[in-house]
């Protein structure tokens, strides 16, 4: 059975990995002529908040595109 420390050292690790892939991938469509919006998004969990990425690419000789909000 794995440690629950075990298990936050992997997922520490699968994270830093995610974020430089993650970066290296915004490098790659902004050399292409492509610019990256970055958002985050709040979700709430049983657990408290929790915070994601949000991305959208548009090119660079345009305006970036209009973001709604959704309602529920």
């Amino acid at each position: 059975m794995t440690s629950h420390l075990a298990r936050q050292k992997h997922a520490e690790e699968r994270l830093g990995a995610a974020l430089q892939q993650m970066n290296d991938a915004i490098r790659d469509v902004h050399k292409s002529g492509i610019d990256v919006d970055i958002s985050t998004l709040t979700m709430h969990t049983p657990r408290g908040p929790m915070v994601q990425v949000d991305l959208k690419a548009f090119r660079a000789c345009g305006a970036p595109p209009v973001l709604r909000l959704v309602e529920e």
